[in-house]
């Protein structure tokens, strides 16, 4: 992912990519307790890493990353949830990893290549799809049981943003993203067997 050829990757060639590196790092996207803690996984990985709170004038400003010779820069937006900085640290690292670029200053309308690829490949990595929609579709059918919709639905939200320690945004947008697939294994069709299909748009941040 570091030509100009890779900036055209389609969903199902990022998940893979995606896949692996979480393979690599020794997780396992099907663990029952799967979750990423970004910012530890960045101190972890990155050249001399240092990570700030800092407090942007704006909230659509989600974080930024200096890759210098010698050491990493990220800096996440304090007026954001912390399971929206853990999401923009991810998508930082999908910057740091895959992308040329020595700077990245993200905000969350942005519409192009890079940052869909960040966007989607933070998703992968922090929910991946293998493991979120049993997840989804385990909770769903049980809280739905039990509760009146608007309530069972706050609480799927909550649980699941909660689990994967990113923002409610972010679920919200993960199950519209994976909705076909989510039907498809609904429907019987297993985890493994099941095709990802193309996104509907560029970009979508997931805050």
């Amino acid at each position: 992912m570091e030509n100009d050829a890779a900036l055209f990757l389609s969903k199902i060639e990022l998940y893979a990519i995606m896949t692996q590196k979480v393979t690599e790092l020794g997780f396992n996207v099907y663990a029952q307790n799967y979750r990423i803690d970004a910012c530890k996984l960045a101190m972890q990985v990155c050249l001399r890493p240092q990570i700030r709170i800092l407090n942007f004038a704006e909230l659509h400003f989600c974080g930024m990353l200096y890759r210098g010779e010698k050491s990493t820069s990220i800096g996440l937006n304090a007026r954001r949830s912390a399971g929206g900085r853990n999401f923009d640290c991810m998508h930082e690292l999908i910057h740091y990893w895959y992308h040329k670029q020595a700077s990245f200053y993200c905000i969350a309308d942005a519409d192009n290549n890079v940052e869909w690829q960040a966007n989607e490949g933070a998703a992968q990595f922090l929910m991946p799809y293998q493991n979120f929609i049993p997840n989804y579709c385990y909770l769903h059918d049980k809280l739905y049981a039990r509760m009146q919709p608007p309530a069972a639905h706050k609480m799927l939200i909550s649980t699941l943003a909660k689990n994967y320690m990113v923002g409610e945004m972010s679920v919200q947008i993960r199950i519209k993203s994976l909705s076909v697939e989510i039907g498809h294994y609904i429907d019987g069709t297993p985890i493994d067997d099941i095709k990802i299909v193309p996104p509907n748009s560029v970009s979508q941040k997931q805050a």
